[in-house]
């Protein structure tokens, strides 16, 4: 039998063991447990591979050992999931083969790898294997702006004026601040992970200033529009019920798109409609006890025929997003074309600051991260307002005065 180490002797799993993907988060699940800040792996099979374990952030973080004239040397090849380890496993043999030639790895040489190249092989890959949601806008962003613009740069030629230019042409361009900022913010991410795998040594777009973004909106749905938006929707076609029920789901329940067209039969459940992802990433549930919100679900189950809450047409499982019925609803309740999808979601929260419901309350009811997001996208409505200056109004001019200057000022006319 081995002896074991020191070390090992102390921590209730192996510190020297073969490298296996499942090993290593089984680890890493285990040093969070025992709430240890790091703990460093070594690799049975791989002489010098190394891991370190984080236990606050679970992160694992790989490196290559070596010697080179006699001196210890380590160069980091990655966090697991941006590098596979695989791919760890051979860089760290090319790092052993170098020194044992006596080349310093870590002497400095030219990329040739291009940004198109980056983003394809490593930046989407490490996107999927977090299961990034998305990935589709990402893909998006490159092929309209970030590919042609940087694509067949190699990664050493990019550089912050270019960024600095790259952003100045799509302010021109007028895009909106928030999409350019995004756009922007993704550059900033290919070129970090660039940098974890020592591609290059630092990140030029970190350091390039951003356009400021102002997401509140000056016009809003009231509680008057969206009563005349529930009547609309609720006098739709048969061959539009599916849409309409979805749209009158999320006016109801503050619930996001992406919540309603991934909702499942097998997610109602009692009282309570289960979230097993929210935006969030962690699990949930939405109350469904209102009856209005009762009925609307029971009218769904006359036309279920697959496992989805909205079934789609020609051949798709789920309803995706009914832009165009949507549109037709808000013509049709008077409320013009200027609305979104999303601004459901801001009047059910606008509502609730009319009810006097408690931020705190509303927030957790919106599954909102902190009461401060809610307060962004709570808006005072008009008649909340026309009441505040009335009652300020009234503090220095009592009604009976007022109106006896409005006689006043009638007999004078």
């Amino acid at each position: 039998m081995p002896t074991k180490t020191h070390a090992e002797r102390r921590l209730p799993f192996e510190t020297h063991f073969e490298f296996t993907v499942a090993k290593l988060k089984q680890v890493a699940r285990a040093v969070q447990e025992i709430g240890i800040k790091q703990v460093e792996l070594c690799c049975k099979t791989d002489r010098g591979l190394r891991a370190f374990v984080y236990g606050k952030s679970v992160e694992i973080t790989l490196f290559s050992r070596y010697n080179l004239r006699k001196q210890p040397k380590r160069i980091r090849l990655g966090k697991l999931g941006q590098i596979s380890l695989e791919q760890a496993r051979q860089k760290h043999r090319e790092i052993r083969l170098a020194a044992e030639q006596g080349i310093d790895p870590k002497s400095p040489k030219k990329s040739v790898l291009t940004f198109a190249e980056l983003h394809d092989q490593h930046y989407m890959v490490e996107c999927k294997s977090r299961q990034k949601k998305t990935l589709h806008t990402d893909q998006s962003r490159y092929n309209h702006w970030l590919g042609p613009e940087f694509g067949h740069l190699p990664l050493t030629e990019i550089t912050s004026t270019l960024v600095s230019q790259f952003v100045i042409r799509m302010q021109e361009a007028q895009l909106a601040p928030a999409t350019v900022k995004k756009i922007v913010v993704q550059l900033r991410s290919c070129l970090s992970l660039a940098v974890d795998l020592d591609f290059i040594e630092k990140n030029v777009a970190k350091r390039i200033r951003l356009p400021k973004v102002n997401n509140r909106r000056a016009t809003f749905l009231t509680v008057q529009q969206m009563a005349a938006f529930m009547k609309a929707a609720q006098a739709c076609h048969a061959d539009e019920l599916v849409g309409s029920r979805m749209l009158m789901l999320m006016a109801l329940t503050g619930a996001r798109l992406g919540e309603v067209t991934n909702a499942k039969w097998e997610h109602i459940q009692g009282d309570h409609w289960i979230l097993p992802t929210q935006k969030s990433g962690v699990p949930g549930a939405i109350p469904i006890t209102a009856p209005a919100v009762k009925s609307v679900i029971a009218e769904l189950v006359a036309v279920r025929f697959n496992e989805y809450l909205h079934p789609g047409a020609r051949g798709n499982p789920t309803l995706s997003r009914p832009i165009k019925l949507f549109k037709r609803i808000c013509k049709a309740a008077g409320l013009g074309d200027q609305w979104r999808i999303h601004d459901l979601r801001h009047a059910w929260i606008s509502a609730g600051v009319f009810a006097h419901i408690p931020l705190e309350t509303l927030s957790q009811c919106a599954r909102h991260s902190t009461p401060t997001v809610t307060r962004i996208y709570s808006h005072p409505h008009q008649e909340s307002m026309e009441q505040a200056h009335n009652q300020i109004a009234a503090l220095y001019f009592p009604e009976n005065e007022a109106s006896h200057l409005d006689e006043l000022h009638f007999h004078n006319t």
